[in-house]
């Protein structure tokens, strides 16, 4: 009988707490999610320096490897002269 009259206030107060458990969860999923897109954020910003930089250190490079092909081209044997020398 005792329990039957406490059941009512039972099931309010556990629908209460049941409530607050999920506000705070998803505060906490919130707040989570918000520094997960500032860390992406960041990561992305670093990434984007690096993918302006790509262009400008490409095009000397590739100029190099090219004319060191020519210079292959022009004399094989500089190759295995230099090997030989070396030894």
């Amino acid at each position: 009988m005792i329990f039957e009259e406490i059941l009512p206030y039972v099931e309010i107060v556990s629908f209460i707490i049941a409530i607050l458990v999920i506000v705070y969860e998803f505060g906490k999923w919130r707040q989570r999610s918000e520094t997960d897109k500032k860390e992406l954020e960041r990561r992305l910003d670093a990434l984007s320096v690096k993918i302006d930089k790509v262009p400008q250190e490409f095009l000397p490079v590739f100029i190099d490897l090219y004319k060191m092909w020519e210079k292959l081209k022009e004399n094989p044997e500089a190759k295995k002269k230099g090997r030989t020398q070396n030894d």
